[in-house]
């Protein structure tokens, strides 16, 4: 697995560099595990941006923008596509870099809930105006053997959004209306589309520096 997930990385690295493309990453479960995995190659620096250990709501409302009612509705909760997804926008346009990944999931032994077994991890995708976000179940392996998979996992799924990117005609993926995640299905194992951020007023680090955490947080015992 340790040389898989390496040789995995070096391959997400030489397909940056090929499109002279930066990275920045969002980790929860994952710990910063993935920022390490594609650190760990030399020259790094030409093509990683910055890395959020996000653990707590709070951080990632804080540090990211992930928006308070994203872990209220419906199936959502801090394991989900929409946080993933919002994790992913928040990172890509904070560091300025091409391309974004996030990574929340359940790593275990413990956080299980009704429905979300531990293994489970979305990870999500945002290079240019356009997301990928995808939901897996490792199942009940050893905690760091299911970091692993979480990380191993997310740099296919960065290599898998760069390709489909590749293949898209500029044009049309130009033309292509944004996408409302609050419409999308949650249950649904994989969400793509197109975002429109680039046309706000404000970018979404302006938007994140002006969040009132106070009035996000419930303080009482």
């Amino acid at each position: 697995m340790v040389e898989e997930t390496a040789g995995l990385a070096s391959r997400f690295a030489r397909r940056l560099r090929k499109r002279g493309f930066t990275v920045s990453t969002a980790e929860s479960c994952t710990g910063g595990l993935l920022a390490s995995l594609i650190t760990d190659i030399s020259g790094a620096t030409e093509w990683f941006k910055q890395g959020w250990v996000v653990y707590s709501n709070e951080s990632k409302m804080r540090e990211l923008g992930v928006e308070k009612t994203a872990f209220e509705e419906g199936e959502s909760g801090a394991v989900s596509h929409e946080v993933a997804v919002q994790m992913a926008r928040g990172a890509r346009y904070q560091s300025n870099s091409d391309v974004a990944i996030s990574i929340t999931g359940i790593a275990g032994p413990g956080g299980a809930t009704e429905g979300k077994e531990i293994g489970r991890v979305h990870v999500a995708v945002v290079t240019e105006d356009y997301f990928l976000v995808r939901r897996m179940d490792f199942g009940e392996n050893d905690r760091l053997d299911n970091k692993r998979s979480f990380a191993a996992f997310a740099l296919r799924l960065g290599l898998e959004a760069m390709d489909r990117i590749s293949s898209t005609d500029e044009e049309d993926q130009s033309q292509n209306a944004a996408t409302d995640t609050s419409e999308l299905d949650p249950s649904e194992e994989e969400w793509e589309g197109s975002l429109s951020w680039k046309e706000d007023k404000k970018t979404v680090a302006e938007e994140i520096s002006s969040v009132d955490l106070a009035s996000l947080t419930d303080w009482e015992d």
